[in-house]
């Protein structure tokens, strides 16, 4: 061992050969990491080239996902023509495309800083190895200095003082070894800190690129609504104009009609304890799915222009069971044939709620209905029974109303 080839040359200055033996062993130890330690900052340095490109790259998406955004807002403000409305829609659609690509390099991007920190943090554990070593070392060689007796100090040295020199040598160089393998220490804590940050992070991307991914759905629907409205009209902006008249009066007529019923009937069977208790029972989703394509007066709703959007639009496949979403009175079970078919029923503290675009009604007016119980299918595919002629394709329109006026469903939903 290193102390034993010192012993050997007591008459030899003893500092002198420690120093140049703990060099030798340090020497001996990175020799040993210094290809390791190379190569992975030369890793290093190409993962941050690439983050740095990810980063332009995002900039540049951000640069494009403006201009149209800028785009859209100025065609918002337009009059609402079969053009201008074509536009939005499109832009909208290729707005969400580039967010999903975005979100897809920003996930890319974290995943290369995790890679890095990761060896960064090999690397700090490699070097901590070094310096745990070193210590090991010159504590064992310190024992045995303070393990000797009387005789074998005057027999190893030539005098007291040289063999406490030595000692007192090899504990300071302890203590300032010590203070580094702190330092390591708390560096490799502060990485390994950034790495769980960085996972989050990560975390956090991959779940708004899943929202993205939702929202690409619902732009994809309104490009399905955009080319039934083409199809509807067309292509003809006299005819646009037509059908946006004819829907403002069969959505004004429906809404009139709620009203009236929610009025008359809620008078004839406010003593009725089978009405749905909303603020004890609490509603249900009316469809297995909780994924929403258009939201309560949605800005991005394709159909704005004609008339605000009262509900909020729960994506389900044509012909899914639709499900009470509390116990209530059937108030209304419109068949409108092609046309825009509905149920409407009303619960107690003034609330009602409207199912819309059914392909199938299952109960009767004038009958209760108890909560989860299966009240018609949906649909919403043009040209189907009830889906009325301007549909975003498959889903429920499902509205709540509290004394008539409609409200947000999500402030009442699970």
């Amino acid at each position: 061992m290193l102390v034993e080839v010192l012993f050997k040359y007591k008459k030899t200055n003893f500092l002198l050969i420690a120093l140049v033996g703990i060099f030798i062993f340090t020497l001996i130890f990175y020799s040993n990491n210094f290809n390791f330690a190379f190569s992975s900052e030369q890793e290093i340095d190409q993962i941050n080239f690439e983050i740095n490109d990810k980063r332009q790259e995002i900039e540049q998406i951000e640069a494009k996902i403006n201009e149209y955004k800028t785009q859209i807002a100025v065609k918002q403000k337009e009059a609402s023509t079969l053009k201008s409305q074509v536009e939005i829609l499109s832009k909208q659609l290729e707005t969400t495309l580039l967010e999903i690509n975005k979100l897809e390099i920003q996930v890319n991007q974290i995943e290369l800083e995790i890679i890095a920190n990761e060896k960064e943090i090999i690397e700090l554990k490699n070097q901590q190895t070094v310096v745990k070593d070193q210590i090991a070392e010159l504590i064992r060689e310190i024992n045995k200095e303070g393990d000797k007796t009387y005789l074998e100090i005057v027999l190893l040295y030539d005098n007291l003082s040289e063999f406490f020199n030595h000692l007192n040598y090899l504990t300071d160089v302890e203590k300032g070894l010590q203070t580094d393998l702190e330092h390591l220490q708390l560096l490799t804590d502060k990485l390994d800190l950034e790495q769980k940050n960085l996972l989050t992070r990560k975390n956090s991307l991959v779940g708004i690129k899943r929202k993205l991914e939702e929202e690409k759905g619902r732009l994809e629907a309104q490009e399905f609504a955009k080319e039934t409205l083409l199809t509807q009209t067309k292509n003809s902006e006299r005819e646009f104009q037509r059908l946006v008249a004819q829907e403002k009066a069969i959505q004004q007529q429906i809404n009139n009609e709620i009203v009236k019923l929610e009025q008359e009937l809620r008078a004839k069977i406010a003593a009725s304890e089978q009405l749905g208790d909303i603020s004890k029972y609490g509603m249900i989703w009316p469809v297995p799915s909780r994924y929403i394509t258009a939201d309560f007066h949605d800005p991005d709703y394709p159909f704005r222009h004609i008339f605000e959007h009262p509900a909020i639009d729960i994506r389900a496949a044509q012909g899914t069971p639709v499900r009470a979403a509390a116990s209530g009175y059937v108030a209304r079970a419109k068949n409108a044939g092609l046309g825009y078919s509905y149920i409407m029923l009303i619960h107690a503290d003034g609330i009602s709620t409207v199912y819309g675009h059914l392909s199938r009604l299952d109960v009767k007016e004038d009958t209760y209905v108890i909560q989860g119980q299966v009240i018609g299918l949906s649909g919403g595919m043009p040209g189907t029974q009830g889906a009325g002629r301007l549909t975003t394709g498959p889903h429920l329109h499902f509205e709540v109303r509290l004394n008539g006026m409609p409200v947000n469903p999500k402030a009442y939903l699970p």
